[in-house]
């Protein structure tokens, strides 16, 4: 049974002939005929009475021709969606972001991605670069955009621009205390760190490795599990934190925030756009990619 030969039983059912059914389905009567004859021969019973009223179904054409409406309906309206999938037009993109691609890089082009695709609705998953990476590979998101590469060969990564992340301080207490900071120093303050999976974590300890600081050595007073939850913790003067300079590029503008030098140590990383690796993206994720790509490939 093939979709052909529904559309003609269907077209001959309701016009009640051969040679109208075969026009309005731009093949000759005798293709017609055929296309019946086989789903006829298929199903094991007559679906016409051929005679001088035309084509009339029998009870069994009449029992099939509402279920075959259905499935030209049906495969017409999946037609239809796939039309408006590569047209993108309604259409849900779901993509992965860790805390700075999430709260700095995604928003700066929310309002030039919908202006070129105003009918693509964009769902952003936040949470730290592993689970962002879990996203990825059980294919919950599409894209995901992280501050860190991972060794996988499930998935695929592009460089996208490079952030620095400072040492900062509540203005309050920078105010009363040193603008630099020696290694030795660094760990006898509190300090406020991100949760195991952090791309911004896992920088700081890369970089760490360079030194004689590690993380063992730190006071840590607080695991944290997102960028702004830092932010906040260091505007009430909790203590002392590594973080993106991006994520507080405003607190640092209005003075709430100040950044201390360790000497020998200097900490920056690339933010990563991922997708997994071999499979072809959506018409609208491919959209994102390339948007993303070239915003901060060129701006950072």
């Amino acid at each position: 049974m093939t979709l052909k030969q529904l559309e003609v039983f269907v077209a001959v059912a309701e016009t009640r002939s051969f040679s109208r059914g075969a026009d309005k389905t731009c093949i000759t009567q005798s293709t017609a005929s055929q296309h019946v004859q086989g789903l006829e021969e298929e199903l094991g019973i007559r679906l016409f009475d051929r005679g001088r009223g035309g084509a009339l179904l029998t009870e069994a054409g009449k029992l099939l021709v509402g279920r075959a409406r259905k499935i030209l309906a049906e495969c017409d309206e999946s037609r239809s969606a796939v039309r408006r999938f590569v047209g993108m037009e309604d259409v849900v993109l779901r993509v992965g972001a860790s805390n700075t691609p999430g709260t700095c890089l995604i928003p700066a082009l929310l309002d030039q991605f919908h202006k070129q695709y105003p009918k693509v609705r964009l769902e952003v998953l936040q949470g730290d670069s592993t689970s962002v990476m879990k996203q990825l590979i059980d294919e919950e998101v599409e894209l995901g955009f992280i501050g860190g590469r991972f060794n996988d060969e499930r998935l695929f990564f592009e460089a996208l621009g490079e952030d620095t992340i400072v040492c900062a301080v509540s203005s309050d207490i920078a105010a009363t205390g040193k603008q630099s900071l020696s290694q030795a120093e660094l760990c006898k303050v509190p300090m406020i760190v991100r949760e195991q999976g952090s791309g911004t974590q896992k920088a700081v300890y890369e970089a760490f490795a360079g030194t004689w600081i590690n993380k063992d050595s730190l006071r840590i007073v607080a695991v944290l599990g997102s960028s702004e939850a830092i932010k906040r913790a260091l505007l009430n003067g909790t203590g002392y934190a590594f973080i993106s300079s991006m994520v507080i590029s405003e607190e640092l503008n209005h003075g709430q925030l100040s950044t201390v030098r360790i000497p020998g140590l200097n900490i920056s990383r690339k933010f990563y756009a991922a997708r997994r690796d071999g499979r072809e993206l959506s018409p609208a994720a491919a959209a994102f990619w390339d948007l993303m790509l070239s915003r901060w490939k060129t701006t950072h």
